[in-house]
């Protein structure tokens, strides 16, 4: 029955309940709609996955240091069941196989469940707290002390975080990979030397003369020349590191930019020019050393004459036509290459004196010979006659 021209009290709830129920329906079709659209562009949203975030690292660093170097991420991660595992570690690109990179790692809110070995892995057990999702600060320490690569170059480097299930097994499509690299910059070793000289740093052998060389903190091995040759009458011969070390093939630690002075002598050579058999002096000569030769006042002539007391009597020292001494012993100081000469006189009086005596022995004997050829010889008596005579 109506009331007032409105249909009675039960009625109208009824009928905003009808309504309502429409309304119901309608908006339960559009939230319906409106997640299957989520869910098919961006289907990452709702199912398992893992995301790396705000990776902060070095760009460069000296090759070499001991100190650490320090990575950090979030690493966010979604819709997995409590009790599956989040592992994040940091991959050594420069190894064959890649490997993980040695350090530690430290986070938060979770802390990493990780044996007692030096890599940077960080194991995190999902929590029932986390509901399936949730982020984590990670904390990376490598290389330095800790170990990794050590030379120059860029270090290749990937984090990579993922899912693995109670069982340890990888959870599929669960992986995030992050590439980044740290430049390993060297710092600068100088071996300072002469022009001539060539440096090997490490068995590279550098161009000649001092020698600059990027190289990583550390021990390295440098040698240099014992003897360089400049030209023939002068050469280069080592003396001392500035330690004092007297070894030409020796380890050096470097811990910073080195300049390091090699000190090497120059030598002069003394070239002692002459007829003579026997002198004393020639030879290599520190430069600003002074030098002393000598000869004997007298040499004995080569050959036959020589045999015959033939003799050569010293006249005096020169260099370039100049004398230097008429003594037998000179001296010269060795600030560049010299050549002295001995110049001797020639004596023949010995030769000659017996020469002499031969050829007037030569000429008496030959008279002799001469005289008795030319003397008449004397007749026998013939003895027939003298037989005659007698019977006579």
């Amino acid at each position: 029955m109506y009331h007032n021209g409105f249909l009675p009290e039960s009625a109208l709830a009824a009928k905003l309940r009808s309504v309502c129920l429409k309304l119901k329906n309608a908006h339960a079709l559009l939230v319906f709609l409106f997640v299957t659209f989520l869910v098919l562009a961006f289907p990452n949203v709702y199912a398992q996955s893992t995301r790396i975030y705000e990776v902060v690292q070095p760009s460069h660093a000296v090759a070499g240091a001991q100190s650490p170097l320090e990575v950090t991420a979030i690493v966010y991660y979604n819709n997995t069941a409590p009790g599956n595992y989040l592992v994040t570690g940091i991959i050594d690109q420069d190894t064959t196989p890649h490997d993980i990179t040695p350090g530690i790692v430290t986070s938060s809110p979770d802390s990493c469940q990780n044996p007692p070995v030096l890599a940077a892995v960080c194991v995190i057990r999902i929590s029932n707290s986390s509901r399936g999702s949730g982020a984590e600060h990670l904390d990376f320490k490598i290389g330095g002390i800790l170990g990794g690569k050590r030379g120059l170059g860029t270090w290749d480097l990937n984090m990579t975080t993922a899912l693995f299930d109670p069982s340890h097994n990888l959870i599929p499509k669960t992986t995030s990979t992050v590439l980044f690299g740290i430049q390993l910059t060297p710092v600068a070793l100088r071996v300072t030397v002469p022009a001539s000289v060539t440096v090997s740093v490490d068995g590279v052998q550098q161009p000649p003369g001092p020698a600059l060389v990027g190289v990583a903190l550390g021990e390295h091995n440098v040698s240099v020349p014992a003897l360089v040759q400049v030209d023939p009458t002068t050469r280069l011969m080592f003396d001392h590191w500035p330690d004092g070390s007297t070894e030409t093939n020796r380890s050096i630690v470097v811990s910073g930019d080195a300049n390091i002075t090699v000190t090497y002598v120059t030598q002069n050579l003394l070239t002692i020019a002459g007829p003579q058999t026997t002198s004393t002096g020639a030879g290599w000569y520190n430069e600003g050393k002074t030098a002393t030769f000598s000869v004997a006042p007298t040499e004995p002539m080569a050959g036959l004459l020589g045999d015959l007391g033939g003799k050569m009597n010293f006249q005096g020292w020169y260099e370039n036509g100049q004398l230097l001494t008429g003594s037998t012993t000179g001296t010269i100081p060795m600030n560049q290459p010299h050549t002295v000469t001995a110049v001797w006189q020639e004596d023949y009086s010995e030769p000659a004196f017996i020469l002499t005596g031969i050829l007037i022995i030569i000429a008496l004997a030959y008279l002799m010979v001469r005289r008795r050829s030319n003397k008449p010889a004397r007749r026998r008596p013939r003895r027939g006659r003298k037989r005659a005579k007698r019977r006579s």
